[in-house]
């Protein structure tokens, strides 16, 4: 990577920004961000002129889409290359190839991949037994995130794909989190965070045992077992099923009493990121 691009941070947990040793650069109207989006998702592979007119335009591109994404192109490397290099086309994070343009970006300069590093810190530490630790690295990766995936390229197809799998993974980081609060003594914190998990997913059957299990931490068997039968009711209501095994089982444990079978609970592994 050209030393002229040293110092470019990328971030793609909200709204898309970048930045040089910590100054926010200009990045222009929504059209080239969003152009910048579609090279970055693509990890340094090269991306043709016609895959980059249709990220943008679909399948109705203006007369002149062409000579407005070299354009986009132009102004962009004005903003990644101050210099003005002459290798900046060649060499600088933002190349052309025969193959199309190619955004060359190191992974510590990418938050999508910081985050996915930190969560996968998150998840060894609670497999080492160390749940106040992981719950500190998780807490870390969440902050990363300063909205929506890509926002601003949603409902754009080539995003899709992407939105979906960060999506998920914050998810499950957030899920991951619980359980960490869970195991470091924290009932009362961890029912706020699956709360909002809930508002925010209602349908994960994931989401309501982490709540049902705080609760129960906390002494609210109870109020445990009515979120089941809240669970229950949007389960059927969204998706026309019942509650799967799992939570059924632990509805049972919890109106049982039955110790062993809740305190014998520990995470579950999660795929992360290399």
């Amino acid at each position: 990577m050209s030393t002229q691009a040293a110092g470019v941070r990328f971030s793609l947990l909200g709204p898309l920004t970048a930045t040089r040793h910590g100054t926010l650069l200009d990045l222009g109207p929504r059209q080239r961000r969003v152009l910048l989006i579609r090279l970055l998702i693509a990890n340094g592979r090269a991306v043709s002129i016609d895959r980059l007119c249709d990220g943008l335009w679909g399948d109705r591109p203006p007369a002149r889409a062409a000579t407005s994404v070299h354009a986009h192109i132009s102004r962009l490397r004005r903003v990644l290359h101050p210099a003005g290099s002459s290798e900046a086309c060649r060499d600088g994070v933002l190349a052309t190839t025969r193959c199309g343009y190619v955004l060359r970006v190191a992974d510590e300069d990418l938050d999508t991949v910081r985050f996915e590093r930190t969560v996968a810190a998150g998840h060894d530490l609670l497999e080492a037994g160390r749940p106040e630790r992981a719950a500190e690295a998780l807490a870390e990766a969440l902050a990363a995130w300063r909205g929506d995936a890509l926002m601003d390229a949603a409902c754009l197809p080539f995003a899709a794909r992407e939105i979906a799998r960060l999506t998920e993974r914050r998810h499950a980081a957030r899920e991951l989190y619980v359980r960490a609060l869970l195991m470091s003594g924290r009932p009362g914190q961890a029912v706020h965070t699956a709360q909002d998990l809930i508002a925010d997913e209602p349908l994960r059957e994931s989401a309501w045992d982490l709540l049902m299990r705080s609760l129960w931490l906390l002494g609210r068997s109870a109020e445990a077992v009515q979120q089941y039968d809240r669970a229950t009711r949007v389960l059927h209501t969204e998706l026309g099923v019942e509650p799967g095994p799992a939570l059924r089982r632990l509805r049972w444990a919890i109106q049982q009493h039955d110790v062993p079978e809740l305190e014998g609970w520990t995470p579950s592994p999660v795929r992360a990121a290399c």
